[in-house]
Parts: structure tokens; C-alpha cells; sequence
């Protein structure tokens, strides 16, 4: 097993296709392996996320993502590549709101989201809790609009903010569409 990287609250080993994430012993924080492995299990229900592999002694096993991170993806692909992209992140957002999941990285979402084969895979679900009252879409748009500065995206996210309905969701995805 190697050091693939070290996060605030895990160390992260890769083996082959594998990654395998175990809690850091130096760190306040307990049952984060266990919060991602469980979150993940729901998840992968829905097409998010790596594919959980297994929990065992503190480490949780899961599938390798290769490919580029987001903010890398965004600075080199093609217009059409982008819109594909940034839309499958405002639908898996939707998909979180709707079942109830806060994931709390969306603002870091260039850090969790990695694009293989044209096909965005959102990682790190560590600090995932339910909430009646996500805030996945409207983080991913704050984070869409760094790149767009769109006043028009900003008030479509507003607007599905008060209803988290489906089709103030769909305003809010063809506006995106629009803008790009």
C-alpha cells in the first residue's frame, strides 16, 4: 500500500484500484470512515460517488477515480465537455437535496469532484448528514458562478432555494444551459 495523500481527517492508501481510507489518530473527529462508508452504500443506490467496496478495522475500502479533478477539467475542456459537466454536478446536487443529505463540501466541490470519461464522480463524503434543508444545489451554483458570474443563475438558485421543487430545479438547469 502507498500514501496516496493525507486529508484533515484520513490517511489515503492506494492499491491497485483501490483506495483505502483510514482515520487519522490525531484528529478530534471520530467515526468519519464509518459516516463515508455508510453515506456511500446510499449513495452508490443512486449513481453517486466511488463504488463502495468495504468497512473493516477502521478503514474503508472503495474504488479508485482516476482521471482529472474538476477545476483542472474546467480550464482545458471544450464548451460542449463543460456543460455536460457542470450539469451533471447541479443534477447530482438535486439528487442530494432530495434525499436529504448535506454533503458540506460542495464550496470545496473543485477539491471532490473528479471527471472520468466525461462522467463527474463526486468524492469525500465524510462529513454527509441529513438535513431537511439542504444546500448542495445553491452550493454548486455558488461555485458554477465563480466561473460564469451570472446574476440570472444566482436568482434561479434563490428561487429553488424557496421551493426545492422539481421545476424550479429545471429553471435553474436551463439557465445554466443558457449561459454557457
Amino acid at each position: 500500500m502507498e500514501l496516496f495523500a493525507k486529508g484533515k481527517r484520513s490517511l489515503v492508501y492506494k492499491e491497485g484500484k483501490i483506495i483505502i481510507k483510514e482515520e487519522r489518530k490525531d484528529i478530534q473527529a471520530v467515526n468519519r470512515i464509518e459516516n463515508e462508508g455508510e453515506w456511500l452504500k446510499v449513495l452508490n443506490k443512486y449513481k453517486i460517488g466511488p463504488k463502495f467496496i468495504n468497512i473493516e478495522k477502521n478503514k474503508l475500502y472503495m474504488e479508485f477515480i482516476e482521471g482529472p479533478k474538476l477545476e483542472t477539467f474546467l480550464k482545458t475542456a471544450k464548451k460542449e465537455n463543460k456543460i455536460k459537466i457542470l450539469k451533471q454536478l447541479l443534477e447530482q446536487a438535486y439528487i442530494l437535496d432530495t434525499i436529504k443529505i448535506n454533503k458540506l463540501e460542495m464550496h470545496r466541490v473543485t477539491k471532490n469532484a473528479i471527471v472520468r470519461k466525461n462522467k463527474l464522480i463526486l468524492i469525500d463524503f465524510e462529513r454527509c448528514k441529513r438535513t431537511p434543508f439542504p444546500k448542495n444545489v445553491t452550493q454548486a451554483v455558488q461555485f458554477i458562478n465563480k466561473y460564469l458570474q451570472n446574476k440570472e443563475l444566482l436568482r434561479k438558485a434563490k428561487e429553488y432555494k424557496e421551493t426545492y421543487s422539481e421545476k424550479s430545479f429545471k429553471e435553474l438547469k436551463k439557465c445554466l444551459t443558457n449561459t454557457l
